[in-house]
């Protein structure tokens, strides 16, 4: 990522940023004073850059607990007057959308911006769910940038936006936008003189929604979103004509695309139409654009959405174009586009052979995900299945988080993987269903306080039968090791109060609760069991956490300090090639020796996490002396 002095750059300057860092910089330079978010990949850049900054330029910037409570600290500060901001990918936009809803009709007073980055392939979520979609259910406008310069200009306007029509604005990137990285020139940052003081005038009859309210919020919604239409159609999107009869009306990374294949030699008579403002969709630039062109080709990222709405326009102005996309076979349904495909739909509708040979490298060889070397999820879930084959089997309902990658052999190790807490949520479900097999949820230390935390108080309120395991490595460590409440520091390097786990499950009245190292095999194992007898026999749920730092953070903590520790080794006298410390942790430090066909470690690779020496059976890993 960038260095503070590089998001700092002075005014004039280029410098080439990632596309969220970018976002970072458009926020900054239009005056943004606070900043909350959860991180979220392929968002999570945006916050981090502005936490770099935040102490020297003197603005507020957290790490909030969820995406909810991260909208309503920004919606709060909006609703005082200041400019605020909130970061978050496609997921974390379902968490924000009741009050991103209500805070629509109430309006803003500041400014409210909502940086989205929705994962349209996906690369690494759960689904690739369309942010334009909220954004019309919400009645909030949402635009688009389509490339890294784009996307400090357009965040930078979408406050000015937000602040001019009292409504929040949806920045919403795509991947290849996020996370690609290009020049951008630098503006100027306002501060001190941007800082704003808070101020709120009481008003029941705007802030307080009941259902009058809503009522009489509505129409002035409605003409909100007529006026922005208004706005969208004058300087917004940009229409490059080069005088042929077929069009391209485009929106994200999906014009830089077309401009590529417009570049072919064959391509050079098709006009553009840059769609920047996707909702609400601006009818002046785009009826024009129709008018002129008797075939017109939608290029988004996602569903189909623009090609709709615009397929509906061009009938309803009794237009006779034809206009191609998703929805009529010419794009692909699913996944993310790239200049091969845009070229090649343009090509075929055009009738024209394509004579660019698109080199296809076949099947390409592809690394299994996996834990890290010395990861104590590793060693968690090693005590949960030696402990459910013994007694014949059992289900375990995974979480969102890195320890996910335990699905993937030889660990299997989850048999669900839904979305932020619903390993309890669907533990309640499996229980009260009348599942025989014993019940296992694991969870994350961040997820269980950013969605764990309500679907336990449930199981104990409704009396669940399941055992929760939090793997607490006390970091966020999928998206990039972001502080949690369980840290005991904030998103900016403070420390603060480290909530205590123990003290909190025992509040909540969670009876049995036992907190231990994962490395500890032999005690994990009856921490385990002990836990599902329990739940055998009070017909309650209880909670087992294993408790040991993220192996990446070790590793660099050890390094910082110049600490060395000694790595184990294997003394292929005493081993018999069983394979079970390969077989049965996938640690990537253990590798095959070709000549010998027994396993040896990479020392660069291992963590001296133990987990191998504890489970030999022949004791052949172990240390010099031993």
């Amino acid at each position: 990522m960038a260095s503070k002095e590089v998001l700092l750059s002075d005014d004039g300057t280029t410098e080439i940023l990632m596309g969220n860092e970018a976002v970072a910089r458009g926020a900054l330079e239009a005056g943004v004073q606070l900043v909350a978010s959860y991180p979220g990949t392929p968002s999570t850049e945006i916050t981090i850059a502005l936490s770099r900054v935040a102490k020297k330029l003197g603005i507020y910037v957290e790490w909030s607990i969820n995406e909810m409570v991260a909208f309503e600290v920004a919606y709060g500060a909006a609703l005082t007057g200041l400019r605020s901001m909130c970061g978050t990918k496609h997921l974390g936009l379902n968490w924000k959308l009741d009050p991103l809803v209500v805070s629509a009709y109430t309006g803003v007073n500041g400014s409210l911006v909502i940086a989205v980055a929705d994962d349209t392939h996906p690369h690494s979520s759960q689904n690739a769910a369309d942010t334009r979609y909220l954004a019309k259910y919400a009645n909030v406008p949402c635009i688009e940038p389509t490339s890294p310069m784009d996307a400090k200009e357009i965040t930078k306007r979408a406050f000015e936006l937000s602040e001019k029509v009292s409504l929040p604005v949806i920045v919403r990137l795509t991947p290849r936008v996020a996370h690609g990285r290009g020049i951008v020139k630098m503006g100027k940052l306002p501060y001190p003189e941007a800082f704003r003081e808070a101020k709120f005038e009481k008003d029941p009859r705007r802030y307080v929604v009941i259902a009058s309210t809503a009522r009489r919020r509505k129409p002035w919604l409605n003409e909100r979103i007529d006026k922005v239409k208004e706005i969208f159609s004058e300087g917004w999107n940009e229409t490059i004509e080069n005088g042929g009869e077929f069009g391209v009306i485009a929106s994200g990374v999906t014009y830089l695309y077309a401009t590529e294949a417009v570049r072919n030699s064959k391509l050079k008579d098709i006009d553009l139409l840059k769609l920047i403002t996707v909702n609400p969709l601006p009818e002046k630039p785009i009826v024009e654009f129709l008018r002129d062109h008797k075939k017109v080709l939608v290029l988004e990222e996602n569903e189909p959405i623009l090609e709709r709405e615009i397929r509906s326009l061009a009938q309803m102005k009794g237009f006779n174009t034809r206009i191609y996309g998703r929805d009529s076979g010419h794009i692909p349904r699913a996944y993310e586009l790239n200049g091969d495909i845009v070229n090649e739909a343009l090509l075929n509708i055009m009738g024209i052979t394509n004579p660019i040979v698109v080199h296809n490298p076949g099947n390409v060889n592809r690394r299994i995900p996996y834990l890290c070397a010395g990861c104590p999820h590793r060693a968690s879930y090693y005590a949960i299945k030696r402990v459910l084959k013994k007694r014949g089997g059992g289900i375990v309902l995974g979480d969102r988080g890195c320890y996910n990658q335990g699905v993937h052999p030889p660990i299997r190790g989850i048999d669900t993987c839904i979305c932020m807490g619903a390993s309890i949520g669907l533990a309640n479900g499996f229980s009260h269903a009348g599942i025989k097999e014993p019940i296992i949820a694991v969870i994350g230390d961040s997820t269980f306080m950013h969605a764990g935390i309500p679907p336990l108080i449930n199981a104990l309120y409704n009396k669940a039968k399941f055992l929760a395991v939090i793997f607490n490595n006390s970091i966020t460590a999928m998206t990039g090791h972001e502080p949690s409440p369980l840290t005991g520091i904030t998103a900016l390097g403070e420390e603060t109060r480290k909530i205590d786990l123990h003290r909190l499950l025992k509040g909540i009245g969670i009876e049995y609760v036992k907190i231990l190292n994962p490395f500890y095999i032999k005690e994990a194992e009856e921490a385990i069991e002990e836990g599902l007898k329990y739940i055998e026999k009070e017909s309650k749920p209880a909670v087992v956490v294993f408790e040991y730092p993220c192996a990446i953070l070790e590793r660099r903590e050890r390094r910082a300090k110049g600490i060395k520790i000694e790595k184990p080794q294997i003394d292929w006298n005493k081993c018999v090639n069983c394979r079970i410390c390969i077989n049965q942790t996938g640690c990537p430090a253990l590798e095959i020796d070709e000549e010998t066909g027994k396993p040896y470690i990479i020392k660069e690779e291992c963590n001296a996490c133990d987990l191998c020496v504890k489970i030999c059976p022949t004791k052949a890993i172990g240390y010099r002396g031993e």
